[in-house]
């Protein structure tokens, strides 16, 4: 056992400090550095496994025969492993489908000396280990109790990154690069496998494959690879390779491996491949098998220039398995040895990624300029992309908004759709908020109108400040901008995140848009409110001024449709003059009935009325009575508006009086109208109507 634990020393110490050739040595090595007789006397020993849930967490308790040694790590995925040093056991597979709140699926697995533990844990939990070093036992608990605070920025308001931050590491998880150069296949291998057709089919496919149309390159695969065929074996190998990229690790592992069964030798002919093999065998937890065949693909490769990068990314594989000593130290070696060679940097970043969740406004600064240093160093476009995010996010967690959001700008005009495009727009987000926050804007309203045109996609943390609307719409007002402040509130109003504020929208697009004159926009801006708004306090004000709107444009049938429940019991109207617009549509459309009644509710409103309106609103209620034959209503309205100040239809109003009276039988009465408009009406139109009435007066009446 001393000897197992010096070779295990020696190793670490080698890899910390030798050159690559020696580096490929240890690695491809290190399994054959234990004794046989070593692994065959195992001291310690697993035999009992309890899982007790709880009402909080979830409690498991492994028994040893002694006092074991052991690391907790947690893995992509949101799974926890524990590795078993020395430790041998029975392999608990009734624990396979164990689930419950917190956990679920415990995997057992022997690596050499190792017994390790992998299951998977809620994303709202934590843990804590209670185990104690001289007991023979490892116990945890997996609930929502021990899930750690979210690392709290120092400088404040950046919160949302931060957790932006905690889910890409959580969650982004891509396939690796391998850099070794994509291998078509030979047209003679196609040309002994497929006619000629399908030999073009396949070749199509690799393009695909090559040119990063996955979905295409996974179809045909898929096609060629169910068929019992020669090409099956290249087909699966392939369909696995396209699979990896789509991170479709398990089908990838799955392909690989019965590729392999009908066809090993093609793995040493593919490197790329083998890598791509190796990394979804360590995804899937046998780290130590995929260990030894990237290590062989590493040594065979020792002389390439881009073995260096390859064994970088053996240390991404570990870093990723909870083997974090031993990807430092990989880094380490190549950062020491290879200064002109593409991994350097890359080994630079890794080192630097160990750092960056340390990293303060008062000590980040050499960390950010390793990310700088790297990019300026890459010629690799994915790499430059990778190192730049970090010192951008570095720089937006610890800096001044202002800079901050400059360099988030600047990194997504280089990168409109790069990998990293959902988390660098929520950095935006939030800095563009603290920008806002940060400003005085009173005095400068066309900057503020600048600030938002500029970032409008990205308003959502502003919109949740108290008063940011009310001072963006007066800025474009104090601008002198009421047409760019409808286009502005139009490409917000539908923003899932502008919902909060969206009715307040609604209404100034329509107040801005009814005083320009836009009078399509100002009806899309009532009917979305009254769409996506029906039991808002304002809805009823909002119907009224729709109705308002289609008056205007003669469109009585909408207004009738729009605004006829304001004669239904129980309501009222907010605008005195919504019950004449109401009642003057109704009279066009021949509803006299109605008409009246909306026209009675206007003259008995108690305020509010505009009078330059009251003369045409009695004269519509009195005809709307006359229709309805109640004939002394209808002159009592018109002996009313006959009362009214400055009311230029008097004229009318006689002569309509004159014909109730008439139709009425009171012929005496009717004279006297028309006689007083025959005498004293200035109006020749008026004046000839009384005469000619007063003439068919006179034909009818009999001679005495």
């Amino acid at each position: 056992m001393e000897q197992i634990r010096e070779n295990s020393i020696s190793f670490i110490s080698l890899a910390m400090k030798a050159p690559l050739c020696c580096l490929f040595w240890i690695l491809v090595s290190a399994p054959l550095c234990i004794p046989d007789d070593a692994l065959a006397s195992i001291p310690n020993r697993v035999y009992r496994v309890d899982i007790r849930p709880k009402k909080e967490y979830t409690r498991i308790t492994l028994r040893l025969a002694e006092p074991p040694a052991y690391n907790l790590a947690a893995i992509p995925g949101n799974r926890l492993r524990l590795v078993i040093e020395d430790t041998d056991g029975t392999i608990f597979k009734k624990f396979r489908r164990y689930s419950d709140q917190n956990i679920g699926g415990l995997l057992f697995s022997k690596r050499g000396e190792r017994l390790i533990v992998t299951f998977q844990i809620s994303p709202r939990v934590g843990w804590r280990d209670l185990s104690r070093p001289d007991i023979s036992a490892i116990t945890l608990d997996v609930g929502t109790p021990f899930k750690p605070p979210a690392p709290h920025p120092s400088l404040a308001g950046r919160e949302k990154i931060w957790s932006g931050l905690e889910k890409l590491v959580r969650d982004f998880d891509p396939p690796l690069k391998s850099e070794i150069p994509f291998s078509p296949t030979d047209r003679q291998v196609l040309a002994n496998l497929l006619d000629e057709n399908d030999q073009k089919s396949f070749m199509a496919a690799e393009s695909d494959l090559y040119k990063g149309r996955l979905s295409d390159a996974e179809e045909a695969f898929t096609q060629f690879a169910s068929r019992q065929a020669p090409v099956r074996p290249l087909a699966l190998y392939r369909l696995a390779e396209t699979w990896y990229k789509l991170q479709k690790y398990p089908q990838a592992l799955a392909a690989f491996r019965e590729a392999e069964k009908l066809w090993p030798a093609y793995l040493g002919f593919n490197p790329s491949v083998t890598f791509y093999y190796g990394d979804s065998i360590a995804r899937s937890g046998e780290l130590a098998p995929a260990r030894s065949l990237l290590a062989g693909l590493i040594a065979r490769l020792a002389d390439k220039k881009f073995a260096p990068v390859l064994l970088v990314r053996l240390g991404d594989i570990l870093s990723r398995q909870g083997h974090e000593h031993e990807a430092m130290a990989i880094y380490e070696n190549v950062s020491e040895n290879f200064k002109d060679n593409k991994a350097n940097p890359m080994a630079f970043m890794r080192l630097a990624d160990a750092k960056f969740l340390q990293a303060t406004p008062w000590n980040y600064r050499s960390l950010s300029d390793v990310y700088l240093n790297a990019s300026r160093q890459a010629g690799d476009l994915d790499m430059r992309e990778e190192s730049i995010f970090k010192h951008v996010l570095l720089e937006s967690i610890n800096s001044d908004a202002g800079t901050a959001l400059r360099l988030v700008i600047g990194f997504q005009r280089k990168f409109p759709r790069g990998v990293y495009a959902a988390v660098i727009r929520t950095m935006r987000e939030v800095l563009v908020a603290e920008v806002y926050r940060q400003t005085p804007w009173e005095n400068d309203p066309a900057s503020l109108v600048r600030f938002v045109e500029e970032h409008h996609e990205y308003l959502s943390g502003c919109m949740e400040q108290p008063g940011f609307l009310k001072k963006v719409t007066r800025a474009y007002r104090e601008s002198g901008l009421p047409i760019e402040l409808v286009k502005f509130l139009n490409s917000l109003v539908d923003k899932q995140w502008s919902a909060s504020v969206a009715p307040e929208m609604y209404v100034e697009i329509a107040d801005n848009a009814e005083l320009i004159g836009d009078i399509a926009t100002a009806e899309r801006a009532f009917k979305g409110f009254l769409r996506k708004y029906p039991a808002n306090p304002t809805a009823r004000l909002m119907m009224e001024r729709l109705g308002a709107l289609y008056f205007a444009s003669d469109k009585h049938k909408q207004v009738k449709e729009t605004m006829l429940w304001l004669l239904n019991k129980g309501e009222k109207a907010q605008r005195t003059g919504s019950y004449y617009i109401l009642g003057r549509s109704l009279w066009s459309l021949q509803d006299h009935s109605q008409a009246g009644k909306a026209m009675a509710l206007f003259l008995a409103s108690p305020g509010g009325r505009d009078p330059r309106l009251l003369p045409d609103a009695y004269f519509v209620a009195a005809s709307a009575s006359e229709a309805s034959g109640d004939l002394k209503v209808a002159l009592k309205l018109l002996d009313t508006a006959l009362k009214l100040p400055d009311n230029r239809r008097n004229e009318e109003f006689l002569y309509k009086i004159g014909e109730i009276n008439l139709r009425d039988g009171n012929i005496r009465q009717a004279t006297v109208m028309f006689e007083s408009l025959a005498k004293n009406s200035k109006d020749p139109d008026w004046k000839k109507l009384a005469q000619q009435a007063l003439a068919s007066i006179g034909s009818k009446t009999p001679v005495r």
